[in-house]
């Protein structure tokens, strides 16, 4: 098993790690932050699941992260659905941004979230389940679950080469993640489930050797190295 350490020298291995990381990117220039944005874009506008995806989940990115407007710019040129994540309680939520003014400083962790009334990406999903059903023959049958490829960008502190991440430690996307799976089994066939293909954009000052981490920490399917 990975990671053997007791949980209270984990703990203190991710503070440190922590705030070493968070001490690089305070000495960035905004202007290397843009350009690597500019260049996330190029690199997923070549990626096969971003391009096959139908709907994006993004982030809006802090001052001393990746510029992310770039990537929201173009999934909505290239028609894709983006979702942006807001804190519900313990969780997170994601709902469907279609213009930057839709994003709204609304938590005490002061992030841009996206404002109330938008579609949740699960009352979406539920369209598209009722969009198909509408279009499908009479004698059409049962049908199997239908998965949607999403392609979901997953903000981090560092990440490693095995798709380790260090979030902020609250543990949002940890357990959104592992719910993932999950979820669907509340739901009838008809509704269809994520083809979650999950991203992490890493900078050379975030990447390290081995992030800390037990069981629960759930790992991204790729990192990409920028600019």
């Amino acid at each position: 098993m990975e990671n053997q350490a007791p949980r209270d020298s984990l703990a203190e291995q991710k503070k440190a790690l922590r705030r070493g990381i968070r001490h690089r990117l305070k000495e960035l220039n905004p202007e290397y932050l843009l350009h690597a944005g500019l260049a996330s874009a190029a690199r997923l506008e070549e990626h096969p699941y971003w391009q096959k995806a139908l709907a994006v989940l993004l982030y809006a990115s802090l001052p001393t992260e990746i510029d992310t407007a770039p990537l929201f710019r173009l999934a909505r040129q290239r028609g894709k659905k983006v979702f942006f994540p807001r804190i519900v309680g313990e969780d997170i939520q994601f709902f469907q941004v279609d213009d930057e003014t839709d994003l709204e400083i609304q938590s005490p962790l002061r992030i841009p979230e996206p404002r109330t009334s938008l579609v949740s990406l699960s009352d979406w999903l539920m369209g598209l389940a009722g969009q198909k059903a509408e279009l499908a023959p009479p004698d059409a049958g049962s049908r199997t679950r239908e998965e949607v490829p999403i392609c979901g960008i997953i903000p981090g502190l560092a990440f490693d080469r095995q798709g380790g991440r260090l979030g902020k430690g609250k543990g949002y996307y940890d357990r959104f993640l592992s719910s993932i799976g999950k979820t669907v089994l509340v739901y009838p066939p008809s509704y269809p489930s994520m083809s979650l293909y999950t991203i992490g954009l890493c900078l050379p000052e975030q990447l390290v050797d081995q992030v800390p981490r037990d069981l629960s920490d759930m790992l991204v399917d790729e990192v990409i190295l920028v600019p």
